[in-house]
């Protein structure tokens, strides 16, 4: 009896181990069937041109006074269409020593062959080193494919215009001459210096949010978006050195999301927007509900196993 009992628990314990190894193989499968290949070569994307500075304050790219901040561009040099650009920047001093590393981003949805947007980099917090910074050498991490090509038809009225002063302001007005109405339209601006070196940067919130709520941007109805750009964490140096402007429009087509990790908010912060159907969130909870119950059922079938007592003796016959 106890050999047939050890011989059931055993192959009791197989078969919960088989369906807890079959969940294991499916929900490692999934990213093959589910995730599409979407990074792509390094190499697609280059550094056009950076600066930095030391921040005098706290402000929406510095996390605190001191930080370094390093602003720049990069440009798509591929034949395909990219996403989200991720950025090292390595701080040395005058003897080549690594002072420190950080990550950065650029800003944009997507970004077409030849096409420039900026990026930035905080290196924070940074006092302590950063006043020793000789020079910062930026590379590209990685880049990630767009999952959809640029809305075309949303334009610029006429070219913008750059106004000199104390902040520097970068201004125009823009139209959906396409066939599609769009939501989450933002333009990316970069600010160079006589040199054409990107010394500031300014992604503007979300021009079609009215009062907090999005209205969508309609094709063909004429409506027009007005902005206005400044460097972000503006001071008297930063815009005394700008010398010129170019901006970058990015909408995004009603019923569809962004590939951007980063999107705008008020004052050139970053938030999390809208992004993919998490599909394989839902098949990973899915599997595990399944493999849940199945271990459930298991469970029933087979009763926890009661601790062994010492019976007592059987009773004495009955007296004839």
């Amino acid at each position: 009896m106890r050999k047939l009992l050890h011989y059931l628990e055993w192959a009791y314990l197989k078969k919960t181990l088989a369906v807890l190894v079959l969940a294991v193989l499916i929900v490692a499968a999934i990213p093959a069937f589910v995730i599409p290949n979407v990074k792509a070569d390094a190499s697609e994307a280059r550094v056009v041109s950076d600066s930095y500075y030391v921040a005098s304050a706290p402000g929406t790219l510095a996390a605190k006074t001191g930080d370094l901040v390093v602003v720049g561009e990069i440009e798509n040099v591929g034949s395909g269409i990219i996403g989200n650009v991720t950025l090292q920047g390595i701080a040395l001093d005058s003897s080549g020593t690594t002072l420190g590393t950080a990550t950065g981003m650029a800003f944009t949805f997507e970004t077409t062959p030849t096409e420039r947007v900026p990026f930035v980099i905080d290196f924070s917090p940074a006092s302590s080193w950063s006043a020793n910074v000789a020079r910062v050498n930026v590379t590209i991490l990685s880049v990630i494919d767009a999952y959809s090509p640029p809305p075309s038809g949303v334009n610029f009225v006429l070219p913008p215009t750059g106004i000199p002063g104390n902040p520097y302001i970068y201004t125009g007005t823009i139209i959906n001459n396409g066939s599609q109405n769009m939501q989450m339209v933002w333009v990316v601006t970069s600010f160079y210096n006589s040199a054409g070196t990107v010394v500031a940067l300014n992604w503007t919130s979300y021009l079609n949010y009215v009062n907090g709520y999005s209205s969508v941007f309609k094709h063909g109805s004429g409506n027009a978006l007005h902005y206005v750009a400044t460097p972000v964490d503006n001071t008297a140096a930063i815009s005394n050195q700008i010398a010129s402007a170019s901006a970058v429009i990015d909408a995004i087509p009603v019923g569809t999301s962004s590939s951007s990790s980063g999107t705008p908010t008020s004052g050139g912060s970053t938030s999390s927007g809208a992004a993919p159907f998490p599909l394989l969130a839902v098949i990973v909870v899915v599997v595990i509900v399944v493999v849940a119950v199945a271990a459930l059922l298991l469970f029933r079938k087979h009763p926890e196993k009661q601790p062994e007592t010492q019976m007592p003796p059987p009773p004495p016959p009955p007296e004839v």
